[in-house]
């Protein structure tokens, strides 16, 4: 199973807020419209595909350093990072996560790490991004709305 991460275009916007998953993971996630809404220039809004159809989302921060202290100057973040919930349970979301490293190599030459946080609570996606390659740091951040959040990373350089 082949998917491809692109960056989206505004004409995708709409097409990437329906994706929707399952209202138990909405505190986890927020909805796609949301996160578009708050999109700035640091922020970038990416989609996965599988064949033609748009099955994932996530927004590639490449000022993730500005807001956390833990996280390495020039580093990316990972935010609203989701699978459309009529997709999960297929693998989709380790592929996507095991595709994210050589994606955002090519995509973002100068930056070496990519760093995301996720929920304690979230024990598949923090399985998820394990199997993909991130490594938890053994940090806690404590400011997300839903409660302690590990704090993850994948370096991008060999």
């Amino acid at each position: 199973m082949a998917v491809v991460l692109k960056r989206l275009t505004h004409d995708l916007y709409e097409s990437a807020t329906s994706l929707l998953v399952a209202p138990e993971q909405l505190k986890f996630t927020g909805t796609v419209a949301d996160a578009l809404a708050g999109i700035d220039e640091a922020c970038h809004p990416h989609g996965i595909w599988l064949d033609r159809s748009m099955v994932g989302f996530f927004i590639v921060d490449t000022q993730f350093d500005h807001e956390f202290d833990f996280c390495e100057a020039g580093s990316l973040g990972i935010r609203t990072f989701l699978i459309d919930g009529q997709r999960q349970g297929q693998g989709l979301g380790k592929t996507a996560v095991k595709a994210l490293r050589p994606y955002l190599t090519g995509a973002y030459p100068a930056s070496a790490m990519i760093w995301l946080t996720v929920n304690c609570k979230n024990l598949a996606a923090y399985r998820c991004y394990e199997q993909g390659g991130f490594t938890d740091t053994g940090d806690l951040y404590l400011g997300g709305a839903a409660g302690p959040q590990h704090v993850m990373r994948q370096a991008l350089t060999h």
